[in-house]
């Protein structure tokens, strides 16, 4: 009787272990920040119109060849991932986002992105084509860049 008790204890430990190792598995991203960083605004918002994949097809009036583009994948939420080609390998990244009223002259919205490798970016942003083509716009020193991208149904 006891030698029974004994491995019906040693049977459920093993299964706890067990069920304690599967479920103790956390994805990376709940470690990742989705809120805006400490002063970078209070008011702010997610866009809906901005889930989904998006690739760039145009660099300042220029079209972008197959590796040179990148995509931005919006999850909603501030969660997404940025993909871009080196060497003519595709590699992504976490980002985190969110949105804002601007005060910009081309739009009234700006996004602030947040990658995973540390860099930050923060621009203004419009839809066109029945919100299937979003413009991105911002300044370097007093140059403007202006990115386009096409609504795709996924990474390739």
């Amino acid at each position: 009787m006891k030698l029974r008790v004994l491995r019906f204890l040693f049977v459920a430990l093993l299964i706890g272990c067990a069920s304690t190792l599967f479920t103790g598995c956390v994805d990376g991203d709940d470690y990742w920040p989705y809120a805006p960083p400490q002063g970078w605004g209070s008011n702010y918002f997610y866009d809906s119109d901005l889930d989904g994949t998006w690739e760039l097809v145009q660099s300042n009036s220029q079209p972008v060849g197959p590796y040179d583009t990148n995509y931005l994948e919006f999850y909603g939420g501030g969660r997404g991932r940025y993909y871009y080609y080196d060497y003519g390998r595709l590699y992504a990244e976490r980002m985190a986002y969110f949105c804002q009223v601007s005060g910009n002259t081309t739009t009234n919205y700006q996004i602030n992105i947040q990658y995973e490798s540390g860099d930050n970016s923060t621009m203004a942003y419009w839809f066109t084509d029945g919100y299937r083509t979003l413009w991105l716009q911002w300044q370097i020193g007093n140059r403007t860049q202006t990115y386009i991208y096409q609504r795709v149904p996924g990474i390739p």
